[in-house]
């Protein structure tokens, strides 16, 4: 009988370590700086110069509107020419409380992390922010010689 208690709190133990971070993690922390810097700083204030250093050369974004964006140019030069040079300005929340982050481990390594979560978009005309869509996203960030990268996006689920 202490075998199976033994294990039935090892097993509980060990879905633990595997699932949901915390807010107060430091992965967690570290996936909402990475997001800030891809839409805070990047999207909404159209300042792309860190996105060499944070977007995987073989970066995979797929819109369920949209469509397929493949590799770090194609979406710098996505972002550049549709969200920071057309004639209405976009901007992108994320919805509070909504990110969640999944560590990814081998052999006890962690090695990426899966972060999800709604984001609201708006549109700036007639001199203010009117809202847009809401959809959920899902990132792959994977270490890449010992930076985060961003590798997979799913962006889906937009509606008003």
């Amino acid at each position: 009988m202490r075998k199976i208690h033994f294990f039935l709190i090892l097993s509980f133990f060990s879905q633990m370590v595997y699932s949901q971070v915390k807010t107060t993690d430091e992965l967690y922390k570290t996936a909402k700086k990475l997001d800030s810097l891809i839409f805070d700083i990047g999207f909404n204030k159209c300042d792309l110069s860190h996105y060499k250093s944070i977007v995987s050369n073989d970066l995979e974004f797929y819109h369920d509107k949209g469509g397929i964006t493949s590799g770090e140019k194609a979406f710098t030069a996505s972002i550049k020419n549709n969200i920071c040079g057309g004639p209405n300005k976009v901007k992108r929340d994320l919805v509070p409380n909504s990110m969640k982050v999944y560590p990814l481990y081998n052999n006890n390594v962690l090695y990426a992390f899966i972060e999800e979560g709604e984001h609201e978009f708006f549109e700036f005309s007639n001199g203010k922010w009117n809202q847009g869509s809401r959809a959920k996203f899902t990132i792959l960030w994977i270490l890449e010689d010992k930076q985060w990268k961003m590798k997979r996006v799913l962006s889906y689920d937009h509606h008003l």
